[in-house]
């Protein structure tokens, strides 16, 4: 028997031509084989009856974004990112349908957009995405299965997990249950406990430790904090430290065009956020000027 959803699960590639044949299966899949039903996402604040409209919008905006950057990885399974793009949240967007008491109510866009290949109520990026998030995230407040496999996921991945950590983290524990278009319900938690940990282990950080060589203007130095400026040929500016033998050397250089050697470190956490480069300066060397 042809089971046509599992047909266009396995088609490799990101081809206009194998979007295609992913469609035409799941066009089949739709007209063949589905049941569908208007799909939503119910998030429940757990542990307070007191919560206020911060709350509910910190974890909205959690979801959100953490829908967005799975979103992006399931359209473009090569680009990682940690930043999340308005682009992003138009495509996989959340639609909030209501509220009542401490739950939220959450849909998914009704159409496809203008340009897709089928549009007969087939999961949305936004409820796919959605599905793929809830893979990531604990069945219930004993899962530390779950919290030890978020670690090893791809850098977007620990990243939208990272936003859903962070809203908890500042309001309540939560509780996801999503009904699907088809298939069965998902139900997924997060507690404040459960946070906790990963945050601390998300925010454990590695050094890249790199060199580049750049040439530009020697713009200054403030010789008792041993920092110089640089600015390059492109106009940004760079400064960083320097080492005490180096400072004699700068002076002459100074508003003179040199050609720098720098090691530059970044530090970059677990979730894949990155924090701005530092640059120590190794060796200076003139450049030579028709005016000399």
């Amino acid at each position: 028997m042809v089971i046509f959803r599992e047909v266009s699960d396995n088609i490799p590639g990101g081809t206009w031509l194998d979007d295609l044949a992913r469609a035409s299966a799941m066009a089949a899949y739709a007209k063949f084989e589905r049941t569908s039903r208007s799909p939503l996402l119910k998030v429940s604040m757990l542990g307070s009856s007191q919560l206020d409209a911060y709350t509910f919008s910190d974890i909205s905006k959690a979801l959100q974004d953490a829908t967005a950057k799975v979103g992006h990885i399931v359209r473009n399974p090569q680009g990682e990112i940690t930043y999340v793009q308005p682009a992003d949240r138009e495509k996989a967007p959340l639609i909030q349908r209501g509220q009542a008491g401490n739950a939220m109510f959450f849909g998914f866009p009704e159409t496809a957009a203008p340009d897709a290949l089928i549009n007969d109520g087939i999961e949305t990026l936004s409820e796919r995405a959605v599905k793929e998030l809830c893979d990531f995230l604990p069945a219930n407040g004993s899962d530390d299965g779950a919290l030890d496999a978020v670690l090893l996921q791809r850098d977007t991945v620990r990243n939208a997990v990272s936003d859903i950590v962070n809203a908890v983290m500042k309001t309540s524990s939560i509780g996801l249950a999503l009904t699907p278009t088809t298939g069965d319900d998902l139900m997924r938690s997060m507690t404040v406990d459960q946070a906790r940990v990963l945050q601390n282990s998300l925010r454990e950080s590695r050094e890249d430790v790199g060199y580049e060589t750049v040439t530009g203007r020697l713009d200054g130095v403030r010789t008792r904090r041993r920092i110089f400026y640089l600015e390059r040929d492109t106009g940004s500016t760079i400064k960083g430290a320097v080492a005490p033998d180096l400072l004699d050397e700068i002076k002459l250089n100074l508003d003179r065009p040199v050609t720098a050697r720098l090691r530059v470190v970044r530090t970059t956490t677990i979730d894949g956020r990155r924090g701005r480069p530092v640059y120590e300066l190794l060796e200076i060397h003139s450049e030579t000027s028709l005016f000399d």
